[in-house]
């Protein structure tokens, strides 16, 4: 917030012909804008002070001038170093032109009406007081240049537009995500107590908003939170972490800590401690209790010795190091390759041998009930690894990729907290992509009359009727697959432009892809024999009739492709049981050769023979520092 008043101070100044000095005692005006959130601010500015006092001996024209922060106390002393004391409440309406800076401060309100008993922001800030949403939306506009905007507040949850009381920070924040612009939006600091719901589905709505959230816990006893004038409970912090990062499994936390707070016992800290283990932040801003004149803890006994305070800070301290520790040593593998190549079994060795478990990446195999012919592995083949993100989804109800994506970096956290390595494994690029990626599918909500009418036309029309709106998408989809075409019909017509290329946003550690190379006659003999073993015994024609049983209609099971399409075929009497046969394996060849295509864009995949290859790669891989890891 700080930053955010001296840039608009600067720009004030410079509109009034100033310049800036490049060193002290150039200078005819020095500006210094102080905070009183700790004592040892203040005394810092005292210190400067002092040294300034003597720089003004040798130069008596140099105007000293304080602003920001200042409690009543402090500034009957300061206005004796001091030339002038300027007010800070009305920076928040200057608007500067626009920032050349890579990140930029946007004040959305000024002050604050919490009143937590330690805290001086309305005494030195006021009372809250926000700024117009105009006014707000209209600098994120000047700075949409920036890579990151910060939208800062005392408590941004307690924004409430004067032009338009319905435009709360929920609101704020959607619209801001709307500007055009490659930033990302940030913002702090929010309460723990109206952390709406709304606000964790806005953020998890727009690709805009950066996977970051400080959230300030401050204690994690409930005595002392009642004492602080927090209001909610550590249960209630839980619940609320917990929401966050179920929508959002991706999401880097940092929190707010104050220890040595008046009374606090070693066993009221341990419960902050455990608490702290808990949550597993990424990063925490730990503060020493300092009485701020003022405040209703002023009045309390400051009775934990500066020794036991700096002991509850280094704790936490080692604590949060150990959490960054781990995450910089977080790896990734991926095992891809065309159907049939045995990405399973490599996928089930390599975690044998490197403590890993396996997250599937097979757009069938996310169904109950389809086993045979999506190529499912079963108990025994898993040999005691744990798989993940197989049996999910029903087949009576829409499963897509967006909602994939949330479960597999719930199922990587999952595994990364157990110290494993998490190995995905599949040959759906694009279920792949939108893990290590972060691809975002274009948020165009269904148009379920549309849709109706497309299913009436065949494969064939869809695809000429998409190739005439978008020759672009055309040429990279799935002229096959229904669902991709009629979703892809749906976007173009409902915008009325063609499909944005998909934006982004990469998983934070290192990754290892391996791809499994096979000869294509060797492949095109893997097919065949695996598809001989599927319909040896009509298992694969038995699965499709108990699918049948179990209510799956003809349609449905063509739209899932390649062996539950012909056999659905074959079994309502459309194509011989030859047909089938040779149809499949012409389908799966042809299958497996645009996988191929799709995988050998990316310049990432390291292409592999055989288990030893990928066995010394991911050893190789795995003992690799990283620089943040050698520093």
């Amino acid at each position: 917030m700080n930053e955010a008043d001296s840039e608009r101070l600067s720009f004030t100044l410079e509109n009034l012909g100033y310049k800036k000095a490049e060193k002290e005692n150039q200078a005819d005006l020095i500006v210094i804008n102080m905070c009183s959130v700790r004592q040892s601010a203040v005394d810092r500015v005292y210190g400067k002070a002092k040294n300034l006092k003597e720089l003004k001996k040798k130069k008596p024209r140099i105007k000293i001038v304080l602003t920001g922060c200042i409690l009543k106390r402090d500034e009957k002393k300061f206005k004796e170093l001091f030339d002038e004391i300027w007010d800070n409440k009305n920076y928040i309406d200057i608007i500067p032109k626009s920032n050349s800076k890579s990140i930029v401060y946007i004040p959305i309100s000024n002050g604050c009406n919490n009143f937590c008993s330690y805290c001086a922001v309305p005494f030195t800030r006021g009372r809250l007081a926000c700024r117009s949403h105009k006014e707000i939306l209209k600098e994120v506009r000047n700075n949409k240049q920036a890579k990151e905007i910060w939208l800062l507040g005392q408590n941004v949850n307690d924004y409430t537009s004067p032009q338009d009381q319905s435009i709360d920070f929920p609101a704020l924040l959607e619209l801001t995500s709307e500007i055009s612009g490659k930033f990302q939006i940030k913002f702090t600091s929010p309460n723990p107590k109206n952390f709406s719901q709304k606000l964790i589905d806005v953020m998890t709505s727009s690709d805009r908003i950066a996977r970051y959230l400080n959230l300030p816990l401050q204690s994690g006893d409930d005595e002392i939170l009642k004492k602080m004038g927090r209001s909610y409970t550590v249960k209630q912090y839980k619940d609320l972490v917990g929401r966050i990062r179920r929508k959002m499994p991706d999401i880097s936390l940092s929190t707010d800590i104050i220890v040595g707070f008046p009374g606090e016992t070693k066993k009221q800290f341990t419960n902050t401690l455990n608490l702290f283990k808990q949550v597993g932040f990424d990063m925490a801003y730990i503060s020493k209790y300092s009485v701020r004149p003022g405040t209703a803890a002023s009045h309390m006994e400051d009775n934990v010795p500066t020794e036991e305070k700096r002991r509850r800070w280094n704790a936490l301290n080692d604590i949060l190091l150990k959490n960054w520790q781990n995450k910089v040593q977080k790896r990734l593998i991926v095992v891809l390759g065309p159907t049939a190549s045995g990405k399973s079994d490599l996928a089930v060795k390599l975690a044998q041998k490197f403590k890993g478990e396996v997250i599937s990446a097979d757009s069938r195999q996310v169904y109950k009930h389809l086993d045979v012919g999506s190529g499912k592995i079963n108990q025994k083949e898993k040999q005691g690894i744990p798989h993940h993100l197989l049996d999910v989804a029903s087949l009576q109800k829409k499963f897509s990729v967006t909602q994939y994506r949330e479960l597999a970096l719930k199922a990587i956290n999952d595994i990364f907290k157990k110290n494993r390595l998490p190995i995905i494994c599949g040959g759906s690029g694009f279920y792949i992509q939108a893990i290590i990626d972060g691809i975002i599918i274009p948020s165009v909500q269904p148009d379920w009359q549309l849709r109706k009418e497309l299913e009436k036309k065949t494969t064939k029309d869809l695809f000429q009727q998409l190739k005439k709106l978008d020759p672009k998408r055309a040429k990279n989809i799935d002229k096959n697959n229904r669902r991709r075409l009629i979703r892809a019909i749906e976007i173009v017509s409902k915008t009325k432009e063609p499909i944005a290329p998909l934006q982004s946003k990469p998983l934070p550690y290192p990754i290892l892809m391996l791809g499994i190379n096979k000869d294509r006659k060797e492949l095109t003999k893997l097919i065949k024999k695996r598809l001989l073993k599927r319909l040896e015994r009509k298992k694969m024609i038995t699965e499709v009739k108990k699918l049948r049983q179990l209510g799956v209609s003809w349609k449905r099971l063509e739209e899932l492709g390649l062996e539950y399409r012909f056999v659905a075929q074959y079994l309502q009497n459309k194509i011989t049981y030859n047909e089938m046969l040779t149809t499949l394996q012409k389908e799966i060849e042809h299958y497996a050769k645009r996988q191929m295509t799709w995988f050998k864009k990316d310049q990432r995949i390291i292409w592999i023979k055989n288990k030893k290859e990928a066995e010394k790669l991911t050893k190789e891989f795995l003992e690799k520092k990283t620089p943040e890891e050698n520093l």
